[in-house]
């Protein structure tokens, strides 16, 4: 009997701590998750990035390209060397003028009676003046002045040559070469004029007075007077003039007139 009690008693403590165990199981705290504490955003560092590791593949780049000095067609040191007066030359293709362009500092008439190797010449030669034009070309308006020779020399076939039909289009392009450049010029009027002094008479700095020099070449009715009015020329732009006398009248001029249109 003992036994048997002793039994129940055994199973029903067995009982009572499986009970127990499911209740500490059921009633057992749900662990808490943390969350995490958001960090800071990273501060850009002010050293520099590290370098990228090579890749191993060969680089393409090219080396930039270098431009390349010009280089006058014109033998300049060697002319100097026989007169540093030379400071540019006159080219109009398909014609034959073709001449050094001097200036002598301080003597406006000496290449009237010399030619461009300073001896003494009654042709003369192609010159501009240093009271009215600096050697660059950069003035508003620069003057080429040359002997209307009956032999045809300097500008003795100027006016004959731009009295031609199409002209403009045939000799249309002048080119002055420098030292370290050279200008293009294109031709738009080839006309009679007055025998006043351009670059005297007008102050091509100004705007109107620029303005009222264009209109007058512009308005001239003379018999061998040619434009190209499609040709635009305003006060911003740099103009070259060759002045001669005109044939049968040296009492007046004969200019051509031409408009830069590019630098090399």
């Amino acid at each position: 009997m003992k036994k048997k009690s002793l039994a129940i008693l055994i199973a029903a403590l067995g009982v009572a701590c499986l009970v127990c165990g499911g209740l500490l199981l059921f009633h057992q705290p749900t662990p808490t998750v943390m969350e995490p504490i958001p960090s800071a955003a990273p501060t850009a560092s002010p050293t520099a990035e590290p370098a990228e590791e090579p890749s191993g593949e060969p680089q393409n780049s090219q080396p930039e390209a270098t431009e390349e000095p010009y280089v006058s067609p014109i033998d300049f040191a060697s002319l100097q060397e026989h007169n540093p007066d030379i400071y540019g030359w006159l080219r109009i293709p398909n014609t034959e003028f073709d001449f050094p362009l001097v200036q002598r500092e301080g003597d406006d008439s000496f290449y009237l009676t010399h030619g461009s190797d300073g001896e003494e010449n009654p042709a003369g030669a192609i010159f501009t003046e240093s009271a009215y034009n600096a050697t660059d070309m950069e003035d508003p308006v620069t003057v080429a002045y040359g002997h209307q020779m009956h032999a045809g020399t300097m500008f003795g076939k100027l006016q004959a040559t731009y009295s031609q039909e199409n002209a403009l289009e045939d000799y249309g392009e002048i080119i002055v070469y420098l030292p370290e450049k050279e200008y293009h010029y294109q031709v738009f009027a080839a006309v009679p004029y007055d025998n006043r002094h351009i670059l005297y008479n007008y102050d091509f700095t100004d705007s109107r007075r620029y303005n009222a020099f264009l209109n007058s070449i512009f308005e001239v009715r003379e018999l061998g007077a040619v434009r190209n009015r499609e040709i635009s020329v305003t006060p911003e732009d740099h103009l070259l003039v060759l002045s001669t006398c005109l044939t049968g009248n040296d009492n007046k001029r004969y200019l051509v007139l031409a408009k830069r249109q590019a630098e090399i």
